[in-house]
């Protein structure tokens, strides 16, 4: 079994999901330190006039060294209805928005009290619409007590990982021979990012998956698998079961 453990980033881009297909089993590590003015709370969307972020804001004043799973969206702004805003206004006239345009933003106007339940719906429903049918689970759930490559080399025991697959970054922290040990391979994700057709003017690049997928539709996952490929492995049989 293959697995990618994952922070559940706020509506990810297209490489979040490229690294969910090629694994059987997906670990959104929501036991670490929560980034401020990262891509947990807010991300890029296509406009007429550019880009521009969405953001769902959140308690953290004085909560500097929260883990994300306790974050806590901060709801005394009508946030919801300008992110909606934003996207009918971006994607409205899209090929795909009726396939999921409305009820994503019925998603998005629902109770919400934690961070990281918003973002999971939000991942979970892109997965659904691009047919990527997989396992997951959170990491807080795996009772974990180690921290930077011993975290993920923990997480990967208690799933009975035979192979990880990491991102290209995983070069410069990941203990490989600690692996090796326990016998789980180490794979590393090469994502080169995609250009695609977009509603509005020149390509631009790094937008959340929502941008490819009202432009594309079913047609993303295509998209997505065209630029994506793993190094370390030692056999393309082993990513045979991890199909959309």
């Amino acid at each position: 079994m293959i697995i990618s453990i994952q922070q559940p980033e706020y509506f990810p881009w297209l490489g979040f999901y490229d690294k969910i297909m090629k694994v059987d089993k997906v670990v959104f590590l929501d036991n670490v330190q929560f980034k401020k003015r990262y891509f947990e709370n807010r991300n890029k969307v296509r406009t007429a006039q550019g880009w521009t972020w969405i953001t769902t804001p959140v308690m953290n004043r004085g909560f500097y060294t929260q883990k994300i799973m306790d974050v806590m969206i901060d709801n005394s702004s009508p946030w919801q209805k300008k992110i909606t805003s934003t996207l009918r206004r971006s994607y409205g006239r899209t090929p795909f928005w009726r396939e999921g345009g409305e009820e994503l933003c019925e998603l998005i106007s629902g109770q919400h009290a934690r961070l990281v339940d918003l973002n999971l719906a939000v991942i979970l429903f892109f997965m659904d619409k691009l047919g990527i049918k997989r396992e997951y689970a959170l990491a807080s759930s795996l009772e974990t007590m180690s921290s930077g490559s011993d975290l993920i080399l923990e997480i990967c025991r208690k799933v009975r990982a035979e192979a990880y697959l990491s991102g290209r970054d995983g070069r410069n922290y990941l203990k490989v021979e600690d692996f090796t040990g326990y016998g789980i391979e180490v794979l590393y994700q090469d994502f080169k990012h995609p250009e695609y057709r977009q509603l509005h003017g020149e390509f631009m690049s790094h937008m959340s998956i929502t941008d490819l997928y009202f432009n594309h539709g079913p047609g993303s996952v295509e998209i997505i698998r065209s630029k994506g490929t793993v190094t370390g492995i030692r056999s393309c049989a082993a990513l045979s079961g991890a199909k959309v």
